[in-house]
């Protein structure tokens, strides 16, 4: 797989992540001239209910000559115990056109998947009781997609996406589990959009978003919500007159959370001959926003070239996650106020890692890239074990 085909795979599997659109409409290969179909099946998320299991969700695809505008799509889950991962047919989804995006699990026979469906144009829930995976009604109308979900108990959820109309006009979308049904919110806090959301299944969230076109946050504990300060943007990123909210974010406790802001590549570094060096992993600049409940502390370091999502896990910490400059699979975790890179059986490998949840161990999750011998490109999912 060329370096363009790569990196625009990484772009789509970002935008999925974080940005919260219709990402069916990304023709995420750009100018790949290949007519040939090839595998495109990668994991986007992984949760972990217990120590004895986890589960990762993502998607399978087909795509003639790299196009996910005419690529045939469907859901992708795997399980986990005693450390071996199995694929599991997701209930009540069609084979064309669906995919799963993200997943959480408030408890240990609970968890919440979400997705979309590009044919139907529906967003996806899906809800595991501990036996079996149940299709749940989703409120919102056709041209909807949910991105990401958060719980901080099994009563209080939360799903962000977007919707998209015939026009091509693009909204946020804010569905909210109460512990009975699925409805549609405009906004938490007095106002605020959410962007982001880091839950801990002990009652505590903490979001990010934008309120009056300004960056806002809020925590919730004990079922109500209270204003706190966003983190503040690094310098030169701010926009005037528009919220700067970081795209990378995650809580482990109360009083640890990270909220990143991957910055521009210094100018340049493309072809300053990083590339070929031994230093892969340098070439931008991220500014990495702790809290410690109360305060955001700013921390800049020189780091990789793509990084893609921020996993946090109570016990184990806050992980960075992403390809270098030579699309390897990055992990790096925070330790002692800053990252360190950790070293997996994949990290040899083309490819790129997306999300990571701890049970027993550590797992990340994202996809292997590469060519075959008749040329044809493909993708094929990664589960990486780190400790």
């Amino acid at each position: 797989m060329s370096r363009r085909q790569l990196i625009g795979l990484i772009s789509v599997v970002a935008a999925l992540l974080i940005v919260g659109t219709d990402a069916w409409a990304i023709h995420h290969f750009s100018a790949n001239a290949a007519t040939r179909q090839y595998p495109d099946d990668y994991l986007t998320a992984v949760a972990c209910p217990s120590a004895a299991q986890c589960w990762a969700v993502g998607q399978t695809g087909t795509a003639p000559g790299g196009n996910t505008l005419s690529e045939a799509r469907g859901p992708l889950l795997r399980h986990e115990t005693g450390g071996r991962w199995q694929r599991v047919p997701p209930a009540g989804l069609g084979a064309r056109g669906a995919a799963l995006e993200s997943i959480t699990c408030p408890g240990a026979a609970d968890c919440w998947a979400v997705g979309g469906n590009s044919t139907g144009g529906q967003a996806v829930i899906e809800h595991w009781t501990g036996g079996a995976w149940h299709r749940v009604a989703a409120p919102a109308s056709r041209g909807s997609q949910l991105n990401s979900i958060s719980c901080a108990s099994a009563s209080a959820c939360w799903a962000t996406g977007g919707t998209q109309s015939r026009s091509g006009t693009t909204a946020g979308l804010l569905e909210h589990w109460d512990g009975s049904r699925w409805s549609i919110v405009a906004a938490v806090a007095g106002g605020l959009r959410p962007q982001q959301f880091s839950c801990l299944a002990t009652g505590y969230c903490l979001v990010l978003g934008v309120r009056d076109g300004t960056a806002a946050a809020a925590a919730y504990s004990g079922g109500r919500w209270t204003e706190v300060p966003p983190p503040p943007a690094p310098a030169g990123q701010a926009s005037p007159g528009a919220g700067t909210v970081p795209s990378l974010f995650g809580c482990a406790a109360p009083g640890m959370c990270l909220a990143a802001f991957p910055a521009a590549e210094h100018s340049g570094a493309e072809h300053s001959g990083a590339e070929h060096s031994g230093a892969e992993d340098t070439g931008a600049s991220l500014v990495t926003d702790t809290w410690n409940g109360r305060d955001w502390t700013p921390v800049t370091t020189s780091m990789l070239t793509y990084p893609i999502g921020l996993a946090c896990s109570a016990g184990h910490g806050c992980w960075l996650l992403g390809m270098t400059r030579k699309h390897h699979p990055l992990a790096l975790r925070w330790r002692d106020g800053g990252w360190a890179a950790v070293t997996g059986p994949a990290a040899r490998h083309q490819g790129f890692l997306t999300a990571l949840a701890c049970g027993s161990g550590c797992w990340a999750v994202g996809g292997n890239s590469g060519t075959r011998r008749n040329g044809v490109p493909y993708t094929s999912p990664l589960i990486e074990p780190l400790g």
